[in-house]
């Protein structure tokens, strides 16, 4: 009797074993399951967050879906949405993604020398910390959720806003054109402008002084300066004749004209030509600019055209600092 209750209490503790290690696999996978479920959950919520951050700053080089110069030749960003860029997340080569992550984040914090890329990081004068810097370099290695997808939509909500705040300037512009009387005649403007100017002794004299001081490399700046200082009168006749053409404001008028009338009859005729080109140039400007923003919103483009300004001198930019660098940064993710 005894013995049977010995194998009876033997099968139950083989039983509770069993039990016991299945409940360690079943916590042990679920609990792997969470880890993975939470990771990947984090990862999309930082590159959810790049996305905007690729909208605002980053598009008009790379495309409005990353695509860069593949996509369109006008485009002076390389593309970062790719298949290579993504390839060691997708198959958990956590070495070659750590290297590529270290890669893009090197060259987003300190741009490229001899390229449009700029230095994004604050440190070096950019507007992007190191947290905004981490979330880029996660949409452009790992596109969790799509998240370029949603960098798309960004970009378009950003253009629409764009257009439809260049047809309020177009509107302003026109009318403004409407209101002076002058028309569109870029050419003739600029005629009429030149015209009058040669009639200006003074304004004649001190280009001239600057043109010698140019030649000779003495006194330029003082001739610059005087010349500069003429200039800014005429800057306040021509917005004084601006208002005196357009505005209906009687007070603003009044006030426009008593300054308009203590210039010269020259100066008067040199201000009244050059309030012509520039009403007509604003308004041709806004044409222009509604129009370049439409057709590169039709063709999938970024309103915003590309940077060409090249970087240089940032983060010193030699091949040595970069390997220091990325060593520094080798246990970063």
């Amino acid at each position: 009797m005894s013995g049977q209750n010995t194998e009876k209490q033997i099968l139950a503790m083989v039983l509770l074993l069993v039990l016991a290690v299945a409940s360690l696999g079943a916590y042990t996978w679920f609990d792997n399951g969470r880890r993975t479920e939470a990771r990947s959950e984090i990862l999309t919520k930082d590159a959810q967050r790049a996305s905007w951050t690729f909208a605002n700053n980053c598009r008009e080089c790379h495309g409005n879906d990353g695509r860069g110069s593949e996509s369109d030749a006008s485009l002076v960003g390389p593309a970062l949405n790719t298949p290579n860029n993504t390839y060691a997340f997708l198959t958990d080569n956590q070495g070659q993604l750590e290297a590529l992550q270290n890669d893009f984040r090197y060259t987003i914090t300190c741009g490229r020398n001899g390229t449009p890329m700029p230095p994004w990081s604050i440190d070096q004068g950019g507007s992007l910390d190191g947290f905004k810097i981490d979330n880029l370099v996660t949409l452009i290695t790992t596109n969790a959720g799509n998240a370029w997808e949603t960098a798309v939509e960004h970009a378009v909500h950003l253009d629409e806003v764009t257009i439809e705040n260049l047809h309020t300037a177009l509107e302003a512009a026109e009318e403004t054109l409407k209101a002076s009387g002058w028309f569109v005649d870029l050419e003739a403007a600029a005629g009429a402008v030149a015209r009058t100017e040669a009639a200006d002794a003074e304004l004649i004299s001190l280009r001239d002084a600057v043109a010698a001081a140019e030649e000779s490399g003495e006194g330029l700046d003082e001739a610059q300066d005087a010349l500069a200082a003429y200039e800014k009168g005429y800057t306040a006749l021509v917005l004084a004749a601006v208002t005196i053409r357009t505005s209906d404001d009687s007070q603003a008028v009044a006030d426009a004209t008593s300054s308009f009338n203590a210039a010269s009859s020259v100066q008067q005729e040199v201000a009244m030509n050059r309030a012509w080109l520039k009403t007509a140039s604003d308004y041709q400007a806004a044409v222009d600019n509604v129009n370049t923003a439409e057709e590169r919103f039709a063709a999938g483009l970024p309103v915003p055209t590309p940077a060409t300004q090249v970087t240089s001198n940032t983060c010193g930019q030699v091949s040595a600092e970069l390997g220091d660098w990325l060593s520094a940064h080798s246990g970063s993710s």
